[in-house]
């Protein structure tokens, strides 16, 4: 197996093609203030329609409308208690973080005067094997650490996956549910903060631990957790998440392994919630796993982006106006 040496981070392509109205602090602005207003507008509405659907899918309507606010406080106070509470705040976050992004990205896009794209990908189309990759090696890498921490553990509760449902049908769908709603809600919180944040921190400079820092934090800071542990973890998922955006030219991988984390941690850790999880403190255990997240992710973006076999399987080397002879000196 031979591993090529990819170009430095400073020079990656996704970064490469920046605007001159990218640049321009005043779009900046209007794009933070046009595009939030307009995304949680949207989210809003589709928010309350997706808690209406869950509630009349689940049977919980029974025809009368004067119930249906009843019905709804209810599935929340839930907060994911119950298989139908659960999915009903996994549909909700889908029906919320993805119109919320596609919004906001719409309104991005159209200041800058550029293709959305250009906020995914810098390949012809979007590399789906590129997201099969990231979701699959994130679960190889992870999985067996949460899966022990959660069997060594003799205060660790059932993993939802068990406790939620009475039966296995229940459980494959209920896991079935999980990786196809979370799927889509990491690509909502990617395409804005790998996406649109990076590039636009990129107009600062391009120095690859600024960038990194940078998105790290602020993506832990909007998920509105401070405990200390949680958003070192969150700070160096993003930061881990960045690497490979620059290191494979697009937010493709990073979805993967963002929806890995999230599909893991509601099969086997807890369900999601409304309300933060409980934080046991910043200790080594926690530091520990932070820091082997984020060299996971490093990691596993030089794989991809190293090894031939698979950098050609996933459509890693897929570089616009490139043949195949020219990606691989472009990579050697």
């Amino acid at each position: 197996m031979t591993l090529d040496p990819p170009p430095p981070l400073s020079e990656a392509r996704f970064i490469a093609d920046l605007t001159p109205r990218e640049r321009s602090l005043w779009r900046i602005v209007v794009t933070l203030l046009a595009g939030a207003v307009g995304g949680v507008i949207v989210a809003l509405i589709t928010g309350i329609v997706a808690l209406v659907l869950v509630v009349v899918a689940t049977g919980g309507f029974g025809g009368d409308f004067r119930s249906l606010p009843q019905h709804i406080l209810a599935l929340l106070n839930d907060d994911g208690k119950t298989i139908k509470s659960a999915l009903g705040l996994l549909t909700l976050a889908v029906f919320t973080n993805g119109p919320m992004a596609a919004t906001f990205i719409a309104v991005a896009a159209l200041i800058a005067g550029v293709s959305a794209r250009r906020y995914v990908t810098v390949a012809p189309k979007i590399r789906w094997r590129l997201l099969a990759s990231g979701l699959l090696l994130s679960v190889v890498a992870i999985g067996p650490l949460i899966l022990a921490g959660q069997l060594l553990d003799p205060h660790s509760p059932p993993p939802p996956m068990l406790s939620l449902a009475p039966d296995w049908p229940s459980r494959i769908g209920y896991a079935l549910a999980c990786i196809a709603l979370l799927i889509p809600a990491a690509a909502a919180e990617e395409i804005v903060f790998r996406g649109w944040l990076l590039r636009e921190s990129a107009a600062v400079t391009r120095n690859p631990v600024f960038l990194m820092v940078v998105n790290g934090v602020l993506f832990s800071a909007l998920h509105n957790d401070f405990a200390p542990d949680a958003f070192l973890m969150r700070a160096l998922m993003g930061a881990g998440f960045v690497y490979m955006t620059l290191r494979l030219g697009g937010i493709e991988f990073s979805t993967g392994a963002h929806a890995a984390n999230n599909i893991l941690i509601v099969l086997f850790i807890q369900p999601l919630s409304l309300k933060p999880a409980a934080s046991g403190g910043l200790g080594l255990d926690s530091l520990a796993q932070a820091v082997f997240l984020f060299v996971s992710y490093l990691l596993m973006a030089e794989l991809v982006a190293r090894w031939p076999l698979l950098r050609r399987w996933s459509g890693a080397d897929q570089l616009p106006g490139l043949t195949t002879n020219v990606v691989a000196e472009h990579f050697s």
